[in-house]
């Protein structure tokens, strides 16, 4: 009959010789079976009858597609699914494939040549705009009384002048070294009168492809009625009086 102490233990002894004991059981039941004998006689019954189960049965040899479905089962063998791209591809005849690129090509190029298109008629309209400037100054310079007026400029190495026939309500103006203006910021002439009111005279921008700009200054009576311009940054539209910084002024 074994002992007191080992009865916490017995029944773990055919568990262990199964191998299904957990890892704490195991650990504690071996530690205790070192210094009992009366567990080691028992254990060793146990084992030999676990050994006799293992022989207990003929061995069998597992059927073929018992190896297909495990290999089928590893991640090197697992079906993949197509991508979009594949399953588009497979499903087009090679001459559909070629037509699909060569109309996405044709999309692209016609997409290319609008943006080109734009911005030649963006240039073209700025050349006209020039040249009617460059006509309006012509023709200031034909006036007997037009007489050339030198810019006061409020910032560095900014120079032109102001072609003004005091009679007349137009005006050229004639620069060179603008800074260069921000995205959304045009340049705004106020005309300002002997009160000291001022009242827009146009808008302008430089030209980027010109070592000068040209702007031509619209007044609704006579300049001789003014005292002087100025000419300050401004929102693009522009403002209804100046709140940008002043670049240039020039006294009539």
């Amino acid at each position: 009959m074994l002992r007191e102490r080992c009865s916490p233990h017995q029944e773990n002894l055919s568990a262990y010789s199964l191998g299904i004991l957990d890892i704490e059981e195991v650990i504690a039941l071996e530690s205790h079976i070192e210094t009992c004998k009366d567990c080691q006689a028992e254990l060793a019954g146990y084992q030999k009858i676990a050994a006799g189960l293992l022989h207990s049965v003929s061995p069998q040899t597992p059927p073929p597609s018992l190896r297909h479905n495990l290999i089928n089962q590893l991640p090197s063998h697992r079906t993949r699914t197509p991508s979009l791209f594949a399953r588009l591809t497979n499903s087009f005849t090679f001459g559909q494939f070629v037509t699909v690129t060569a109309i996405l090509a044709l999309l692209v190029f016609n997409l290319f040549s609008i943006r080109e298109i734009r911005d030649l008629q963006q240039r073209q309209s700025a050349l006209l705009e020039r040249l009617s400037t460059y006509q309006a100054a012509v023709a200031l310079l034909a006036y007997p009384n037009t007489q050339a007026h030198v810019v006061n400029a409020d910032v560095q190495d900014l120079t032109g002048s102001m072609l003004v026939d005091r009679d007349r309500t137009i005006a050229a103006l004639f620069l060179w070294n603008l800074p260069e203006l921000e995205p959304g910021k045009v340049y705004q002439v106020w005309l300002i009168d002997a009160n000291g009111e001022r009242l827009t005279g146009g808008l302008f921008t430089p030209a980027d492809w010109q070592d000068y700009t040209a702007a031509i200054i619209q007044a609704p009576i006579p300049l001789g009625e003014y005292i002087g311009i100025g000419v300050t940054i401004e929102p693009s539209g522009g403002s209804d009086q100046p709140t940008g910084s002043r670049i240039l002024t020039v006294d009539l």
